[in-house]
């Protein structure tokens, strides 16, 4: 095996470490009262060796969340209905409930936070454009898209978890995505790519 291979697979074990931390910790004891030191003591590793990869542990929250985005990105199609879709999207969330709790209990302009939302936008803006016929523009319609989305899901992960998976894409899809692209979107014929930066 090659150095840089060997290389990769440390990275990528201790990134993978340094998650699994940051969520066990969170669900412990909240994501505030989380210190680097208990960071590197719960994923074994140096204290030094965090900063080789973030210098914080909002950095490591948002690099995470960020991943997440992607996952998403990477499997939407324009092909899909909205109910596969919205089913995608819960499906990926529900793998990542925890790290997207921990997400979900910090303010919007919290340092973690902000470029989760941004790029969320991001996200949405690149499969839509504003209709022909509309008045409402784009960013008030991405804007409302996201945060609708976003406010179902910390429902469904906090209080709502009587209804399925498939249960939450339909209301989702009915309620929120269908609704806003009849008011206000029209879906791009070209996605744009969104930058993972």
């Amino acid at each position: 095996m090659s150095r840089a291979k060997k290389l990769d697979r440390r990275v990528a074990r201790t990134r993978r470490a340094l998650r699994e931390a940051l969520v066990e910790l969170a669900m412990e004891k909240g994501y505030e009262k989380i210190s680097i030191k208990n960071l590197t003591e719960r994923a074994d590793i140096g204290y030094a060796t965090f900063f080789r990869h973030y210098k914080s542990k909002d950095e490591l929250l948002t690099h995470y969340l960020r991943a997440i985005l992607l996952d998403i990105e990477q499997e939407l199609s324009p092909e899909m209905t909205h109910y596969d879709a919205a089913l995608l999207m819960f499906d990926i969330f529900e793998k990542h409930r925890d790290a997207c709790l921990i997400g979900l209990s910090l303010p919007r302009d919290h340092p973690a936070m902000k470029p989760i939302w941004e790029a969320a936008a991001r996200l949405v803006t690149a499969r839509y454009e504003a209709r022909d016929e509309t008045a409402i523009p784009l960013d008030v319609s991405v804007n409302h898209l996201v945060h609708s989305f976003v406010e179902m899901v910390r429902w469904w992960v906090t209080e709502g978890q009587a209804y399925k998976l498939e249960q939450m894409a339909f209301m989702m899809s009915e309620l929120v995505i269908k609704m806003t692209e009849i008011a206000a979107l029209e879906r791009r014929s070209k996605i744009l790519s969104l930058d993972p930066d």
